[in-house]
């Protein structure tokens, strides 16, 4: 099956004032320049979420100024980035914080997840010790969820699928509220690939795979929660053929984000190989509000070994 190709309609500021429409694209690129910055911010109408790349390092206010100019105008709530070890530091002298890390994420070398809540405030709210005692309780319910998942069994049914079944099916569990899984455009010039995953006869489930070969990293996003544990177990299947399958492509590094309350979808990712390295402060949409997000990630292979 041929793989989809993510694209994103692009728009190019040179000032300090952005330009953006409520009413354009749900997924939008838009360039900034100046003399000492250039960046791209992919911004994401569906779930009010920015995320950065910056071309140019350096702790420069007008990067902070611009982004929360964006965001401000867009009604975006979330922004991140992610960034090589010796750039965080320029980036929470602009009022972003460190929230975790994707090992291998450039392949031999990790990406380290830098967000910033929009407020009015030069410091990004972090996630408080509440937040930080309810994800821990929510992963521990998750492990005792999934120890009695195999490691593999009978009854799962994987197949890739066309992307527009996949938006068909995205677009209908959005409609009722259930969606934590938008399948949009994370990244510049990535593939994607779209699975629709059961397990006996509970509801199908959806996976999506964006994946990057130069970078060797791929976005997994799962379209709803699991219900029940028929519908773990069709998810964990789903998770575990699609490692095997970026592990053949020499994807090194597999990354996920989920609600930080969500003890379901936390042991399908539990059972699948995921482990949490990072919490993200209102770092996901769902239907009531935002809510703080787990970082998952699944380290694939180590290119280190192969030299």
């Amino acid at each position: 099956m041929a793989r989809a190709k993510a694209k994103a309609k692009a728009t190019t500021s040179t000032g300090s004032t952005p330009a953006p429409k409520h009413d354009g694209p749900i997924v939008e690129e838009m360039y900034f320049r100046s003399d000492s910055a250039y960046l791209c911010m992919i911004l994401n109408r569906r779930t009010d979420f920015v995320r950065v790349i910056d071309f140019r390092a350096g702790a420069l206010p007008a990067k902070r100024l611009y982004i929360q100019s964006v965001a401000k105008q867009e009604g975006v709530q979330k922004v991140i980035t992610l960034v090589e070890k010796d750039e965080v530091s320029s980036w929470t002298k602009v009022g972003f914080v460190r929230e975790g890390t994707i090992p291998g994420f450039y392949k031999r070398s990790d990406g380290h997840l830098c967000g910033c809540v929009i407020s009015d405030k030069t410091a990004s709210p972090e996630v408080d010790d509440a937040g930080q005692k309810l994800a821990e309780r929510t992963i521990n319910a998750g492990k005792r969820l999934s120890k009695d998942i195999p490691e593999s069994f009978r009854g799962a049914t994987v197949t890739e699928v066309d992307d527009d079944d996949a938006f068909k099916a995205r677009d209908a569990v959005w409609k009722k509220g259930e969606g934590i899984g938008a399948f949009d455009v994370f990244g510049r010039d990535a593939e994607r690939a779209y699975y629709e995953c059961t397990y006996k006869k509970a509801r199908p489930n959806f996976i999506m795979s964006e994946y990057q070969d130069c970078f060797g990293h791929s976005l997994i996003e799962i379209l709803r929660s699991p219900a029940d544990d028929d519908e773990i177990r069709a998810l964990v299947a789903g998770l575990r053929q699609i490692g095997d399958e970026l592990t053949e492509r020499g994807i090194v590094s597999a990354f996920a984000f989920g609600p930080s309350d969500d003890e379901m979808l936390s042991a399908a990712y539990l059972a699948a190989g995921y482990r949490k390295t990072g919490l993200l402060a209102s770092g996901v949409k769902i239907a009531d509000g935002r809510r703080d997000a787990i970082l998952w990630t699944r380290k694939l292979a180590n290119p280190a070994e192969d030299e």
